[in-house]
């Protein structure tokens, strides 16, 4: 492949290099690679697509040559990946957690010699709703998931708990934080007053360890629909039914009339006079 790459560079300055399979589950480590090996400079990447520039003043007659390689070198003998009691759990405790893995659902199925560039990140965010993650990868040769399951216990994070039925299970370990930082519930104050167009002119946040939500993923998505006045926090909690019948209504007149307001128009027309349209 190296010597493929050389070949082309004596023609044209960039080289198009696809990449399939299990090194796109790190890319970085591929470019890494390539400019390594071969002297050149990535210039652009697109998934699984890496264009490869030789540089201004490449030379073909001095380029490094690669012996050829006459016989297969041996396999590399790597740890062993599955253990019994793996990541300071008790054999029971992984055994509980494997049984009940059986029953999870995979995250997502990866289709052979496909493009995983985004693995890593679906792993992570899967584990912020559970601790354990599942990926299908029936199909895939066995030596193959085994590589991804490695990839993805170096670059997640996690420990791997089995690759049965030829599916990766993971377990996001003891030492797991989540990729969203902890914030504050967002609570108006009960003197806040609402304007015209349904903003308080004086809100007062402070924090409230008594109502906390586990996720912080909900926790920014309930953020940001209070500040787009898509939900609303009571000040209240024991009102009737008629007093939150009413609340719910002043609520919908506020969301229709920021959904359905636009920016007004003028159009000349040709005899001078101008057009409205709203």
């Amino acid at each position: 492949m190296l010597e493929l790459i050389h070949t082309h560079w004596k023609r044209q300055q960039v080289c198009k290099v696809k990449c399939k399979g299990v090194p796109t589950v790190d890319m970085d480590n591929v470019c890494r690679c390539l400019e390594e090996k071969t002297g050149g400079k990535i210039i652009h990447r697109v998934g699984g697509v890496v264009y490869l520039f030789r540089g201004r003043n490449y030379n073909y007659s001095t380029r490094p040559k690669y012996p050829l390689m006459l016989w297969k070198p041996a396999a590399p003998v790597y740890p062993k990946l599955i253990q019994d009691a793996p990541g300071g759990l008790t054999k029971r405790e992984a055994d509980e957690l494997r049984q009940k893995g059986k029953k999870l659902l995979p995250i997502c199925k990866l289709a052979k010699n496909g493009v995983y560039t985004d693995l890593v990140n679906d792993v992570r965010h899967a584990f912020e709703r559970s601790i354990l993650a599942k990926v299908n990868c029936q199909g895939l040769e066995p030596s193959d998931y085994k590589k991804i399951g490695a990839k993805l216990m170096e670059l997640v994070p996690c420990v791997l708990l089995s690759f049965d039925d030829e599916q990766i299970l993971m377990w996001r370990g003891n030492d797991w934080k989540s990729m969203y930082p902890a914030t504050p519930i967002l609570l108006p104050s009960p003197s806040a007053a609402l304007d015209d167009s349904g903003k308080s002119d004086d809100v007062s946040y402070e924090s409230t360890p008594s109502k906390t939500i586990s996720s912080p993923s909900v926790m920014s998505l309930w953020k940001r629909a209070i500040e787009s006045n898509k939900a609303l926090l009571l000040d209240e909690t024991d009102l009737g039914p008629d007093a939150l019948l009413e609340k719910v209504e002043a609520f919908e007149g506020i969301t229709q009339a920021t959904e359905h307001s636009y920016p007004a128009r003028l159009i000349s027309r040709e005899d001078g006079t101008t057009n409205l349209i709203a």
